[in-house]
């Protein structure tokens, strides 16, 4: 993976910090020696580099299911949904080095066959999906990028939520959770002024007995901060 970001810079070009903390030795190893095992992101890049990039790279076909969580954090429901559904296949999207590490070991001790993890900015991914071929689509609590000046760096602009869209097999399969009231309400606006190509959305507040609550340590953290956690489903 290394010497493809070396390589290919532009491919894994996104905002914000790429490593949280500093990569130990151990885990710079692991990734080294494994990431390419498990990953699609070789595969990609060639698909980009090929004489024909508007076809798009055939994904398995061997699985009752096909879904994509993009931005895994830790790991935590990626894992969770490879092990209680063997038969589906789980894309992992993530920038931070550290929770590539974390699931690499999770595979590897687990041995689960059912994660294919990419490291790549995420509209790259999407782009070399087959349109509709994905079941669901995760983005679980993305940075909500606060301030004005950095709303340019939010996951949710436009330009994603078009390769979203045109990704999944039917609507409302795209979940996106949220502890930001701004956050929830900017994506809200975008899908209103584009209602012609998203169509109708759900936006509801998730409770303890709901699947996607308390699914990660950001949102566990936000709701033992009091906060509410918004899903918007489209």
């Amino acid at each position: 993976m290394f010497l493809l970001k070396d390589k290919f810079p532009k491919y894994y070009s996104y905002q914000g910090r790429k490593i949280s903390k500093k990569l130990s030795l151990s885990n710079r190893n692991l990734i080294a020696q494994y990431f390419n095992q498990f990953s699609f992101d070789q595969k990609i890049i060639e698909h980009y580099y090929s004489k024909n990039s508007k076809k798009k790279i055939e994904v398995p076909k061997d699985y009752k299911k096909i879904n994509i969580e993009i931005g895994f954090g830790n790991g935590e429901f990626l894992i969770k949904n490879a092990i209680s559904k063997p038969n589906e296949l789980f894309f992992g999207v993530e920038v931070y080095l550290n929770g590539v590490a974390k699931v690499l070991t999770s595979i590897l001790s687990l041995n689960l066959k059912n994660i294919i993890l990419s490291n790549l900015n995420s509209m790259y991914f999407l782009d070399s999906m087959p349109r509709r071929s994905i079941n669901k689509i995760f983005i679980i609590n993305p940075d909500p990028w606060i301030k004005k000046r950095h709303h340019k760096r939010r996951l949710m602009s436009y330009s994603m939520m078009k390769l979203l869209a045109n990704t999944v097999k039917s609507k409302d399969s795209i979940y996106m959770t949220t502890d930001s009231e701004l956050y929830i309400s900017d994506t809200e606006e975008l899908l209103n002024k584009h209602i012609d190509l998203f169509g109708d959305y759900t936006l509801s507040i998730l409770s303890e007995n709901d699947e996607l609550y308390g699914i990660s340590r950001y949102q566990r953290k936000a709701i033992k901060g009091g906060r509410k956690i918004y899903l918007l489903t489209f």
